[in-house]
């Protein structure tokens, strides 16, 4: 972020050193902790977070593609070995994000409890519903990734992640000892996400200083909020925080160029911010999903797929043969090359801000899924009339006619639009894992059935060996 980087270098500093687990996370100030305990260096934690969000390894890159590798949507490009073993479901292959994830809840539980001690100003009470937000943040992907979700657990297996809620300083003696956690529940990691939800709300509502996009605002969380009721199974929840997103978002469904949405953040709600200095390069989505377009098509509209990036994934013929190419506006968004003797179709949502490669915003909330939220949740419902709204609301804004499927039929259609739309953005995967349904595969591969021990992550040797509290997920 732009203009906290000296403040992070300073008070952030324990955030930033390598530590081996969850377990090495005392705190470790280069200012003195009066400092730290300042609105200004509790600014500096927060800010910090949001930094480490961009890493590739969690929401710069690895939370938003390999979902869709591990679904229907992408697959390794000619000579790329990076995403086979999530491709092919390889055991101890799938998404990690332990170790950030706990960093930043260290740094924000550090936060959080200054704030409380502070007065309660506009701007303590802001910063609090930041903190907040980015805490239930990080307990939702490490809740989704490493267990079952709420209502579709197998063999009655019901433990979560570790649930950390205080900072953790050690003050001498052992640290194994004092900071070993077992995983909380399911219940109660879902509780504690959705009861930092509400407080960040609270807090934000009317207070977070037009934030928008690149910090959280009130529309922001309650935007969130509808995903994270949809996860859980809670439809009139799910209703309730996308009718306060939609009615108050600053920015419509665009229906203009599709890919504005994602090169100039048409539909961000939330999405991370890169500077020139933060440029991910080779490791970015824009790398990922493809090379640099130098403009060559031969007669058959095939870019020749020479330019910057190492095009690690393409995106399936499966997922192509959804889309009309004559009307619906999504297909912007696909570009077909030779690449490595093949004709190939990659994904140019992530084609780089501002036209600089590998320097990718990358929208996580956009206001196109809390539609998808809200017509899904209606859908489950049975209140098909709006359902069916909002889904032909979307669909006529990307070129198409309402849909004319049957009531019985439309919560499938409204998935479907739903793979379509949010395609290469980190949901696939994650949308068939919380309905409980076989994980589809592409390319004629077998699904893989919902009890299937891989579509939980393992928990990594490292943090069992450190933490004998933990219990790996069955299958590991």
């Amino acid at each position: 972020m732009k203009n906290f980087k000296l403040l992070i270098s300073i008070s952030l500093l324990f955030v930033l050193n390598s530590c081996d687990s969850l377990l090495d996370i005392s705190t470790k100030h280069a200012l003195p902790q009066d400092k730290v305990k300042s609105v200004e260096g509790c600014e500096g934690l927060i800010i910090g977070v949001y930094d480490l969000l961009q890493d590739p390894y969690y929401a710069g890159r690895d939370l938003i593609c390999v979902p869709d590798v591990m679904g229907d949507n992408c697959e390794p490009s000619p000579s790329s070995t990076k995403y086979a073993g999530q491709y092919n479901f390889q055991p101890y292959y799938n998404i990690d994000i332990w170790e950030s994830a706990y960093k930043q809840i260290g740094a924000l539980n550090e936060a959080i409890l200054y704030l409380s001690d502070m007065e309660q100003t506009d701007k303590v009470k802001s910063l609090m519903g930041e903190a907040l937000f980015l805490r239930a943040y990080n307990y939702f992907n490490l809740a989704i990734i490493y267990s079952r979700v709420p209502g579709h657990l197998v063999d009655n297996f019901n433990l979560c992640v570790p649930l950390l809620t205080e900072p953790f300083f050690n003050e001498g003696g052992s640290i194994t000892e004092q900071a070993s956690v077992p995983r909380a529940t399911v219940d109660e990691v879902w509780a504690q996400i959705v009861l930092d939800l509400s407080n960040s709300f609270t807090l934000l509502e009317n207070n977070d200083n037009n934030k928008y996009p690149y910090r959280i605002s009130a529309v922001a969380v309650k935007a969130f909020q509808s995903r994270v009721y949809l996860y859980k199974g809670d439809w009139a929840n799910a209703v309730i925080a996308a009718n306060y997103a939609i009615t108050n978002s600053p920015v419509p469904i665009y229906t203009g160029k599709y890919t504005d949405i994602f090169s100039q953040g048409k539909e961000s709600l939330w999405q991370l911010h890169f500077t020139v200095s933060e440029n991910l390069a080779s490791t970015s989505l824009h790398s990922t999903y493809g090379t640099v377009d130098n403009g060559y098509r031969d007669e058959e509209g095939f870019g020749d797929g020479t330019g910057a990036g190492d095009a690690q994934l393409s995106v399936t013929q499966d997922f192509v043969d959804l889309i009309d190419q004559e009307r619906d506006n999504r297909f912007q968004a696909l570009r077909k090359v030779h690449y490595y003797g093949q004709n190939l179709w990659w994904t140019t949502k992530f084609n780089s801000w501002g036209g600089t490669f590998g320097l990718d915003d990358v929208p996580l909330i956009r206001i196109s899924e809390v539609y998808l939220n809200r017509a899904e949740a209606y859908a489950h419902q049975n209140n098909y009339t709006s359902a069916r709204n909002d889904l032909n609301y979307l669909m006529n804004r990307r070129g198409l006619d309402n849909t004319n499927v049957a009531n019985a039929e439309l919560l499938n259609e409204i998935l479907l639009q739903r793979r379509i739309e949010l395609a290469f953005e980190g949901h696939r995967f994650f949308d068939m894992k919380r309905l409980g349904k076989p994980i589809s595969r592409p390319n004629g591969m077998s699904q893989i059935p919902y009890d299937d021990y891989r579509v939980v992550a393992p928990i990594s040797t490292t943090e069992l060996d450190v933490n004998k509290k933990l219990v790996n997920n069955p299958g590991y």
